[in-house]
C-alpha cells in the first residue's frame, strides 16, 4: 500500500498592533492554529516548521513582512495548506482578499481558518470568503471611522492625543493627559533662562550634563524596555525649546491648538528663548537649502553609523555672484559623541550618482527578483528615464531608504523603499497629469 504523500503546511498570524500578550496576540494566534492542526488527526499533515508574522501590521494592505515571505514561498510550491485563526487576520481588503485566493487557487495551497472551519476551499464557499472580506474592510472602515472621531473630540476637548510625553512632564495613569514633573519642570525654566540669557544650544546641552542632568526616558511598547536618559544635545535642547507645549498648547501642524495641561513656561520668557534662537539664523536658511538636499537624513557615516546631516558652504566669486557648495557631512552630536572628523561628501555627486542608477536596467532587474510582481517592474528604467532631472531629484526622497559606504568608501550600498514600484507610478502620472 503506497504512502499518502505529505501535507506541508505553515502558520500564519497577524496583530494590528504590538503589545502585551492577549488571546488576540500573534503568539496566542500561533498556539490556536497549532493545536487546531493537531486535533485533525490527519496522519500525513506535516509542519514545515515555517510561522510567518506580522505583528504591529494592518491587514488593509498585503505590504507585510510576512506575508510577502508566505507569498514568495507559495509561490515556489513550498506548502500545500496554510493555517489562520480567521480570515481577517490575512487581510481586510476586498481587492486583497481575491489577489490571495486566486493566488492560493494556482499554486494548489488550501487556507484553513480555525474560527471558521467550515469554510473549505471548495469553490461554493468561495462567494462566502469574499464575504467576509467585505465584512473586514467595512470593520477596519468603520474603526478608522470611530479613531477620526475621537480625535477630532480630544483636540476639541484639548487632549493629548499621542506620542512620547515630552521632558518636563508626565502621563497620567489613567487619563493618558500630561501632568507637572515639578522636578522636571524646574529644569526646563532653568533651559529657557539660559536660552533668554543668550547662551547657545550647545552650550546650554554641556552645562546640564556637567549636572548630571538625563533627558526623559521612556518605556518602549512593543519591547517594554526602557529608553534613552541619556546626555542632552543641541538638538534636543533646541526642540526643546521651540515645543509649544510648555505654553499649555499642542503642536497641531503648522500651527497650534490650546491643551487643558498646566503651562510651565511663562509667554514672554518663551519669546526672549526663541528670539535668541531665531538672531542666530540666516533668514530662510532652513527653508532655501531643504530642497537641495534630497538624500538628508538616509546617508549614513561609515565610521559612526549615524546619519550625515547637510552642510553648505557659500564662496564670493565677485561683488555680485557667489558659489553655493552642498555637502553631506557627520556633524550629528547624538549619544554625546563628537561628530566624526574628515567624513563630508560633495551631495550632487552621490545625488546624481543614485539618480543614475535608477535609471539602468541592471538595477531594476536586481529589484526584480525580490518583487512582489516580477513582470510589472522591469520596464521601470524606461519609466524613470521618463521623468526630467528636476522631477527626479524630487521623488529621491520617497524611495530611497538608506546609503552606506563600504570598503572605505569606495563601494555605495543603496537600500530603496519596497513600494519603489508603486511611488514610481504615481509621480510619473502626477508629472503626466501636470502638462496635460
Amino acid at each position: 500500500m503506497s504512502k499518502s504523500p505529505p501535507i506541508r503546511y505553515a502558520i500564519y498570524t497577524r496583530q494590528s498592533k504590538q503589545g502585551l500578550a492577549d488571546f488576540s496576540s500573534c503568539q496566542a494566534q500561533f498556539h490556536t492554529c497549532q493545536e487546531y492542526a493537531k486535533q485533525s488527526g490527519e496522519p500525513s499533515l506535516y509542519w514545515t516548521g515555517q510561522h510567518f508574522e506580522d505583528e504591529g501590521y494592518s491587514g488593509s494592505t498585503l505590504d507585510r513582512p510576512g506575508m510577502r515571505r508566505l507569498r514568495k514561498v507559495i509561490d515556489l510550491g513550498a506548502l500545500d495548506r496554510v493555517y489562520a485563526v480567521a480570515f481577517d487576520r490575512i487581510t481586510r481588503n476586498m481587492h486583497d482578499a481575491v489577489v490571495l485566493l486566486n493566488e492560493f487557487e494556482k499554486a494548489g495551497v488550501e487556507l484553513c481558518l480555525v474560527h471558521q472551519p467550515e469554510l473549505t476551499s471548495a469553490p461554493q464557499n468561495r462567494f462566502l470568503r469574499y464575504m467576509l472580506a467585505a465584512f473586514a474592510e467595512f470593520e477596519r472602515e468603520m474603526i478608522a471611522s470611530r479613531i477620526a472621531e475621537t480625535r477630532a473630540y480630544l483636540k476639541r476637548h484639548g487632549r493629548r492625543l499621542a506620542g512620547k510625553v515630552p521632558y518636563g512632564y508626565d502621563a497620567d495613569p489613567t487619563t493618558k493627559q500630561l501632568v507637572k514633573n515639578k522636578s522636571e519642570a524646574r529644569r526646563v525654566r532653568a533651559i529657557f533662562r539660559r536660552a533668554a540669557n543668550g547662551q547657545t544650544p550647545s552650550e546650554i546641552a554641556r552645562r546640564i550634563d556637567h549636572l548630571g542632568w538625563r533627558t526623559k526616558q521612556w518605556t518602549s511598547r512593543q519591547t517594554d524596555e526602557v529608553a534613552s536618559g541619556g546626555r542632552w544635545t543641541a538638538r534636543q535642547v533646541i526642540s526643546l525649546l521651540r515645543n509649544p507645549v510648555y505654553l499649555g498648547q499642542f503642536s497641531d501642524g503648522d500651527s497650534t491648538r490650546p491643551g487643558c495641561h498646566e503651562a510651565i513656561v511663562a509667554p514672554d520668557l518663551f519669546d526672549a528663548a526663541n528670539r535668541q534662537l531665531d538672531s542666530r539664523r540666516s533668514a530662510g536658511a532652513s527653508t532655501r537649502h531643504r530642497r537641495d538636499f534630497p538624500l538628508r537624513g538616509k546617508i549614513i557615516c561609515p565610521k559612526c553609523k549615524r546619519p550625515l546631516s547637510s552642510y553648505v558652504i557659500t564662496k564670493k566669486q565677485g561683488p555680485q555672484t557667489q558659489r553655493i557648495l552642498r555637502y553631506y557631512r557627520c556633524r550629528s552630536t547624538a549619544g554625546g559623541r563628537p561628530p566624526c572628523k574628515g567624513v563630508s561628501y560633495p551631495a550632487w555627486e552621490i545625488e546624481n550618482f543614485v539618480r543614475q542608477q535608477l535609471g539602468e536596467e541592471a538595477t531594476w532587474a536586481e529589484l526584480a527578483a525580490s518583487a512582489p510582481s516580477k513582470a510589472s517592474i522591469q520596464p521601470m528604467a524606461t519609466l524613470w528615464q521618463s521623468l526630467d532631472e528636476l522631477s527626479q531629484m524630487q521623488v529621491l526622497p520617497r524611495v530611497v531608504e538608506q546609503i552606506e559606504f563600504l570598503r572605505k568608501n569606495t563601494v555605495i550600498q543603496i537600500t530603496f523603499d519596497n513600494r519603489l514600484h508603486d511611488i514610481l507610478i504615481d509621480c510619473n502620472y502626477a508629472v503626466y497629469a501636470s502638462v496635460m
